[in-house]
């Protein structure tokens, strides 16, 4: 972790904790909307042994946001006043099962490179695009590594939930791989944390270990405030 733009962690709650330094110490102000938000522009991270039951999330992490992202990315999943879910980009985007698609690119070429798969949906003009665009894929030395990239991530309120599910997803693959499950690495474009989150994400990088709780849709940009009324 000797650059600013680079987290190497152990576990995804390390990753979260690490990220949350991060931008506390090297973000810069920024707006989304009418919310003051402290900015990384550009942030790797990269977890040697991604779990998706991490007891330090679980100790932290709002239950109700990890239950709702796993939910999110699940197939089938049916999410009320919700324009997508991952689920329906990864399981159904277009018609197409890219779960299914990648399984069997890997298994049909296991030095694959090309085991790559988009979130977004060219020309759509949406306010509301899918944070996570892109996901890829390899298997090598019969490890499955997965990659990612996020063109914003919410670091206090969301990427704790947003990597476990990602863990998920790598482990679901890689037994229908038959191989062991690889690093998690990935980049994020965004990495910010709002302002109402702040003092609450100061504590917990300083040890004050507590639950948080979710205020994004109670104090989060003026179009989602509106939304939730």
């Amino acid at each position: 972790m000797s650059e600013v733009g680079i987290v190497l962690a152990q576990t995804v709650g390390e990753c979260w904790l690490s990220c949350m330094e991060k931008v506390l110490l090297n973000g810069l102000a920024h707006y989304d909307e009418d919310i003051e938000i402290r900015e990384i522009l550009g942030l790797a991270v990269n977890i040697s042994h991604p779990l998706y039951e991490d007891q330090k999330i679980f100790e932290i992490g709002n239950e109700v946001v990890i239950a709702k992202t796993f939910e999110k990315f699940s197939k089938d999943a049916e999410i009320q006043n919700r324009p997508f879910t991952y689920g329906s980009l990864i399981f159904d985007n277009g018609g197409i099962d890219q779960f299914e698609w990648v399984i069997n690119r890997l298994n049909s070429k296991r030095e694959t490179k090309s085991a790559t798969f988009g979130l977004l949906t060219p020309g759509n003009h949406s306010p509301n695009l899918p944070c996570l665009t892109t996901i890829d894929i390899k298997i090598r030395h019969e490890r499955l590594e997965l990659q990612f990239f996020f063109r914003s991530q919410n670091i206090f309120g969301r990427q704790y939930a947003n990597l476990l599910a990602l863990a998920k997803l790598q482990h679901d693959i890689a037994k229908r791989c038959s191989v062991k499950v690889g690093h998690m690495k990935g980049y994020i474009a965004s990495a910010h944390i709002y302002q109402f989150d702040l003092v609450d994400a100061q504590r917990i990088v300083s040890g004050d270990l507590f639950k948080i709780q979710d205020k994004y849709y109670e104090l989060g940009p003026k179009s989602i405030r509106m939304n939730n009324i």
